[in-house]
């Protein structure tokens, strides 16, 4: 028995091999996807074209101005004389964010009893992510620019008299980098979808080529032939992994700061659970390209659930009671717990049970459609 599955995994790692398209797709795909992803989501957003109107043309205007281009979020590219002219500059993409400064905006600055000055500033909501760090930062030179006044008015000792002091700290993402979440995140979905596609092919490729039939002829039993189809999927799917956290840690500073063995042990846990999703959709399909096709289409559902595009917390109400039947939403948790916060498993236990239902489920169904299917 051992011979006859070690010749079966040898047989199915040679078919991979053999396959020029498919082998460095699941070799450097992930890797490469991954890499672009912590590339582009690693650099802060700087720079963004800014439009910019000054009425009032008067030092403490200039030194608002100083204060948002010191922030290096924006780039003074439009300098123009008439407020209808920032909101055509945004529609057509030239500029990003807008900054109009009215008349006598230093006049109020410096007579506090009046009117407050009022600056305007407008954002292209279609870029939420850039809006919003521009957001954020014309937000902290405001409150700077109101911190100032209320020391050059009333003294130092007024800071003192303000009812609520808040103190910001940030942990397990100090420097708030995109990276660290998305990175993570684009690692754990391409662990699941490697080993999704491996085995969503595996035996849809041998009915495809007409294969199969003569395996059944041989006195290997289809117990074996599932292990041995199983077995490459898994191997590869976590090589992959491997080297993609190679490479988010040392390239990417990704921090690893848990436990590797139980990081490791609850990756390999959910390979499994994905791997009997896989042989579900192989037993199905016809040939290796619906194989691929529903492969990549519950690899998308999955992408949806996981958290990872939209936080799972914000969804309507009947899709947060759907998430949890989704071993990528435990596992998602999971994986950021050990390797971003450094927690044992006495912090997500429930969701490692949760994945331990699921997979048992899984594999029994796929034990049991594989036993009824023809494998002719």
């Amino acid at each position: 028995m051992l011979y006859r599955l070690w010749m079966l995994m040898v047989k199915e790692l040679l078919q991979l091999a053999r396959n020029k398209l498919f082998a460095p797709l699941v070799l450097i795909g992930p890797l490469l996807e991954m890499s672009l992803i912590a590339w582009s989501t690693s650099a802060p957003i700087q720079n963004l074209p800014t439009a910019v109107v000054d009425l009032d043309r008067s030092a403490e205007s200039r030194a608002l101005l100083t204060a948002l281009e010191n922030t290096r979020t924006f780039d003074f590219t439009f300098y123009l004389d008439n407020p209808n002219d920032v909101t055509p500059l945004i529609e057509h993409g030239k500029a990003t964010a807008g900054i109009i400064i009215p008349a006598g905006y230093s006049r109020r600055l410096t007579h506090p009893a009046g009117d407050p000055p009022q600056v305007a500033f407008l954002l292209d909501g279609a870029d939420p992510i850039s809006a919003n760090e521009a957001l954020n930062a014309a937000l902290g030179v405001a409150e700077s620019l109101n911190q100032q006044l209320i020391v050059d008015t009333f003294g130092p000792e007024a800071m003192a008299l303000s009812p609520v002091q808040t103190r910001l700290r940030v942990r397990y993402n100090e420097e708030m980098k995109k990276s660290v979440y998305t990175v993570p995140s684009e690692l754990g979905l391409m662990l699941f979808a490697v080993a999704l596609m491996i085995a969503g092919i595996s035996i849809a490729r041998e009915r495809e080529l007409g294969t199969l039939e003569q395996l059944m002829t041989t006195p290997i039993r289809r117990f074996e032939l599932v292990v041995a189809k199983s077995v490459p999927a898994v191997l590869l799917g976590y090589l992959v992994f491997l080297g993609m956290l190679a490479v988010a840690i040392t390239a990417f500073g990704i921090p690893m700061r848990g436990s590797w063995p139980l990081l490791l042990a609850t990756s390999f846990f959910f390979i499994l659970v994905e791997l009997g999703i896989g042989l579900m959709i192989s037993a199905y399909a016809r040939n290796q390209n619906q194989g691929l096709m529903l492969g990549f289409t519950w690899v998308m559902i999955e992408f949806f659930f996981s958290g990872y595009g939209v936080p799972v917390e914000n969804m309507p109400e009947i899709l947060r009671r759907i998430a949890p039947a989704f071993p990528i939403y435990h596992y998602m948790i999971i994986f950021r717990s050990i390797l971003l916060k450094g927690v044992g498993i006495d912090a997500f236990w429930p969701h490692l049970m949760a994945g331990l239902v699921i997979g048992t489920v899984v594999m029994s169904t796929a034990i049991w459609l594989l036993g009824r299917q023809k494998w002719e």
